[in-house]
């Protein structure tokens, strides 16, 4: 029998916050699992720049001089990009670029 208790709230506490983060899978007709992270959505050629650039540290201003970019075109792609990976911060971007080997 299992009775309400502080080690049972924490247990599913915890679970509950694995399952937030967890990696949906998506299951093909052959009944294998895909990860649908690594889904073939590929960055462009402006992107992988823009992300190296941003992983080497470099700001906004300094990336948009190097690429011929404005500053408001710069932060539009990298909005995009971590859109379509799901991240909240630019350093969770560049986590789930090198994730996907967008590097």
């Amino acid at each position: 029998m299992i009775r309400d208790g502080s080690l049972l709230s924490a247990l599913t506490a915890l679970f509950e916050r694995y399952w937030e983060d967890a990696t949906p899978l998506s299951i093909d007709g052959s009944g294998s699992a895909t990860d649908i992270h690594t889904a073939p959505q590929s960055p462009s050629a402006l992107d992988r720049k823009l992300l190296s650039l941003l992983l080497a540290g470099l700001g906004d201003e300094t990336i948009a001089a190097q690429t011929g970019l404005s500053r408001r075109t710069v932060q539009r792609h990298v909005q995009r990009m971590m859109q379509l990976t799901g991240a909240a911060t630019r350093m969770q971007l560049a986590w789930e670029a090198a994730h996907r080997d967008w590097l």
